[in-house]
């Protein structure tokens, strides 16, 4: 009979360290986007625009992007020479060109759909809200 109790007793210990181990993982990669970015790249708050915030890396853009996009896998993407354009449900990540290295821009998704629409507008994928020019519904829609 004293071998349950051990064996539950050494059971939830393991379980605990383990929830211990993911919860310090979650903490340390921030859990958005904006905190991966914020934890993990140089705050330039001299390139911020408004309320588009700013960091820097010595890595290329396209380095820098697929780094951001495999730890937090965007819901569209999208390169041009501009820039590598990530989009998040909340968060739009933009990764330019700055010297040697990149400047990474985040903001928030809708403000940055209007900032960056010349570029975005037709390659973005939304799954609402700029849809206005969407006319159909199927056959017989409206009437």
């Amino acid at each position: 009979m004293t071998t349950k109790p051990r064996f539950w007793f050494w059971m939830a210990g393991i379980l605990g360290a383990i929830a211990g181990v993911i919860a310090i993982a979650m903490l340390a990669r921030g859990t958005t986007v904006r905190d991966y970015v914020d934890n993990t790249y140089t705050r330039a708050a001299n390139l911020d625009r408004g309320e588009e915030i700013a960091f820097t890396s010595g890595n290329a853009p396209t380095v820098v992007a697929a780094n951001i996009a495999g730890k937090w896998k965007p819901v569209s993407q999208y390169a041009d020479a501009s820039g590598v354009y990530l989009r998040y449900n909340d968060d739009m990540v933009l990764v330019r060109p700055q010297g040697k290295g990149s400047v990474i821009r985040v903001d928030d998704v809708e403000r940055a759909y209007r900032t960056y629409h010349s570029s975005v507008g037709g390659n973005w994928g939304w799954t609402s809200g700029h849809g206005e020019s969407f006319r159909g519904r199927g056959p017989g829609a409206g009437k």
